[in-house]
């Protein structure tokens, strides 16, 4: 039985641009992040990273804080409705709630670019049916809302 290669971030990059998905660097990190997620409303950030024996594809939604008791009613129906992503609401004292759409993909003993396809497809599926979900609560921050109006994001900022 033939060994499948463990990817590393150039192959990544290599089944990315064969599968015709856009990606750039932001600089601050080996994220490799994704455009066509940041198209759906809400989400401000996505990327795809090898972290350990991981492939990890996360997506980042800011959230008003008046929807914040709203989003936590809400992660167990949306963790059951999306078995495959581990959804969660995260805070850090300088930022914006967020909610956070994450899905890995065990590295060991190896994956293929068939693999990695799917898993590629299938995520940014599933988490742009998530985004359009928690769209639909009216808990996102979209900009200068509520006479909240966080200071500009910094390239560091974003998931990191």
């Amino acid at each position: 039985m033939p060994s499948l290669p463990i990817p590393d971030h150039d192959t990544l990059k290599s089944w990315l641009e064969h599968l015709q998905i856009e990606y750039y660097l932001c600089g601050t990190c080996q994220g490799l992040h994704i455009p066509v997620l940041q198209e759906n409303t809400g989400i401000y950030d996505a990327k795809v990273e090898i972290e350990g024996d991981f492939v990890y594809l996360s997506a980042s939604i800011e959230l008003r804080p008046t929807g914040l008791m709203k989003a936590f009613a809400e992660m167990s129906r949306l963790n059951t409705h999306y078995p495959t992503l581990k959804i969660f609401v995260e805070m850090v004292d300088d930022t914006l709630p967020r909610i956070l759409l994450c899905h890995n993909l065990a590295l060991n003993p190896g994956i293929s670019a068939d693999q990695f396809s799917f898993f590629m497809q299938d995520c940014i599926d599933q988490m742009g049916q998530a985004a359009t979900e928690i769209q639909a609560l009216d808990i996102i921050y979209l900009g200068d809302e509520d006479g909240l109006e966080p200071e500009p994001r910094s390239p560091g900022a974003i998931m990191h």
